[in-house]
């Protein structure tokens, strides 16, 4: 019987090839070793919300530095925090972002501890900027007899709108434009009309700001007034003004304020709203 001979007798290049395909493997599998050996590093980076927006922040704070007296490190509440302090004491900006939000929905931080739990800084960063703040020892609560004494739905400032959770600054320079084109609040849930605001939110809002004055204004007279006087109504736009005057010549004069049911371009949920500015 004969003996077989090798596949790779006649192919010098196809061991050759294998050799070198071994030697590549075995260099393949000792960098690997090596490298398994070595302790994973990645670069520590701070969270940037938007770079471009840090690096004007940035170029804002040297400005100030270049043309104003330099802010001296001294004790202050947190409250009263702003970029340009907070760039002296190191703080990072997405932090300061943190505490304007706070800020913004009626917080006072009361203490060391209350900043690190907002901020989200750690111990030590905390620690080396505890000597240069003071807390107020003592903050009446929003909801205190003092607190809500002067309080009034149709005074209250868009500063002071923002103490009620849910209400930021676009809310309550909202509130208050809306509160302007009305010429006032004639009832306290007209402010439940505001675009946006929820109606938990328009609730802790008429509790906390309790509608005490009503402006003095007259009324239209829903059987003598022209579609351009029903128009200025902020409720009424120039169709339903025209639809009124339209079923009043049709039935004739309105004998009660419950007949704007039946014009159909009103809205139903919004007829007691109309009538607050109507008069037969």
């Amino acid at each position: 019987m004969r003996r077989p001979e090798s596949h790779f007798h006649n192919h010098p290049g196809v061991r050759s090839g294998i050799f070198y395909f071994l030697i590549i493997l075995c260099l393949l599998q000792g960098v690997k070793w090596v490298l398994s050996r070595r302790p994973l590093e990645i670069p520590a980076t701070e969270p940037v919300t938007s770079i471009p927006a840090a690096k004007a922040r940035l170029d804002t704070l040297r400005a100030t530095l270049a043309t104003q007296n330099p802010w001296t490190l001294r004790p202050l509440d947190p409250y009263d925090l702003d970029d340009y302090k907070g760039y002296i004491l190191g703080i990072p900006f997405h932090v300061l972002d943190s505490l304007y939000a706070f800020k913004s929905k009626g917080g006072r931080i009361t203490g060391m501890e209350m900043f690190k739990k907002i901020s989200g800084l750690p111990d030590s960063t905390c620690q080396r900027l505890s000597p240069f703040f003071r807390f107020p020892k003592h903050i009446a609560p929003k909801d205190s007899p003092k607190n809500r004494k002067m309080r009034d739905l149709n005074t209250a400032t868009a500063e002071e709108l923002q103490v009620i959770r849910g209400i930021g600054p676009v809310l309550s320079k909202r509130i208050v434009r809306f509160r302007k084109a009305l010429g006032g609040f004639r009832i306290a849930s007209q402010i439940k009309d505001v675009y946006g605001l929820d109606p938990e939110t328009a609730g802790r809002a008429i509790k906390a700001f309790p509608l005490r004055t009503v402006p003095s204004f007259e009324k239209v007279d829903l059987n003598r007034a022209s579609v351009e006087e029903l128009s200025g109504i902020l409720y009424l736009n120039r169709q339903m003004a025209r639809d009124i005057v339209a079923y009043r010549n049709q039935i004739g004069a309105y004998e009660h304020l419950d007949q704007l049911n039946s014009v159909e371009s009103l809205p139903s949920d919004k007829i007691d709203r109309i009538a607050l500015y109507l008069k037969l």
